[in-house]
């Protein structure tokens, strides 16, 4: 039986996905399976019937036709055949103890510690490591997400990156998965699912050893969309999270601090003039997004 399942989501980026794929016969853990699910609107062969060097891992292939990056996450969790789910995003180079680092740390933790965030690295970028002062991932008072994923330092977070983590599948299932209701781009769909971890009791912490390099691949992905439409996302998905979690107080700095970068954005021309647009819509339905 597999030791562990890596999952892999990708969406519009099937030959991105199976470079990533090439790099995991590097890792030095073996009999573990690989779970690809494909939200591209057409099947991709040499995905399908992709194999890996070492026969001892299994490798399958999901297609699925919703679009959402929660939903690819639950779809996987459902039939992974392993206690430990692994997930990596679609367009990085995991090094080859990523595995093995990931069953070692869950061999020896306590029971309290459901989710394990994982090292990423993104060359000539600082995104996730914007602040030496924390470790892991955190939400700012005025509901910001705040990284620093890319650091020697072991700790307990808030939150886990959702391209580079793991968690138990009972744990995941006793959570109800990830939430479909972060839509777009799912920004803080992995802050959700840290949040509601420790709602239920658990702890997340980061560990430094399960290192990936995040490549910020251009196509594809959840990004795709304009960075205009993107506003909307943002917009809607924080005012549902801090709804979610009790933290209604914080709306209000929230959607001033949000107008305040679409309209910072558009001066340094990041987007067009229509994203000021899209972020009060994405707050509106935000406030009316029934709480899953």
């Amino acid at each position: 039986m597999p030791t562990s399942s890596l999952i892999i989501p990708t969406y519009n980026r099937q030959d991105i996905a199976l470079e990533t794929l090439s790099y995991l016969n590097l890792q030095t853990s073996k009999g573990f399976e690989v779970i690809v699910v494909d939200q591209t609107k057409y099947p991709h062969q040499n995905l399908e019937d992709f194999k890996f060097n070492d026969s001892s891992i299994t490798y399958r292939y999901v297609k699925i036709e919703q679009i959402g990056l929660p939903n690819a996450r639950n779809v996987a969790a459902d039939i992974a055949t392993t206690d430990i789910l692994i997930y990596i995003d679609d367009d990085c180079i995991p090094e080859p103890n990523l595995v093995s680092s990931y069953i070692n740390i869950f061999n020896n933790i306590d029971s309290k510690i459901w989710c394990v965030a994982g090292r990423v690295i993104e060359k000539n970028n600082n995104i996730f490591r914007q602040s030496d002062k924390i470790i892991g991932g955190w939400i700012t008072w005025y509901g910001k997400t705040l990284k620093n994923f890319d650091t020697d330092k072991r700790g307990e977070c808030q939150w886990a990156p959702g391209g580079n983590f793991a968690v138990r599948k009972k744990r995941f299932k006793d959570l109800g998965g990830f939430d479909i209701n972060f839509i777009g781009n799912a920004m803080l769909e992995d802050a959700d699912f840290g949040f509601s971890i420790m709602s239920s009791g658990g702890q997340v912490i980061y560990d430094p050893t399960p290192v990936m390099e995040h490549l910020r691949a251009t196509s594809g992905g959840t990004r795709k969309e304009s960075p205009s439409k993107g506003m909307y996302y943002r917009s809607h998905n924080t005012v549902y999270f801090l709804r979610k979690h009790n933290l209604r107080l914080r709306i209000f700095p929230a959607i001033f601090y949000l107008a305040a970068v679409a309209i910072k954005d558009f001066i340094n021309r990041k987007h067009g003039p229509v994203a000021i647009l899209w972020t009060p819509i994405g707050f509106i339905r935000g406030v009316f997004t029934k709480i899953q």
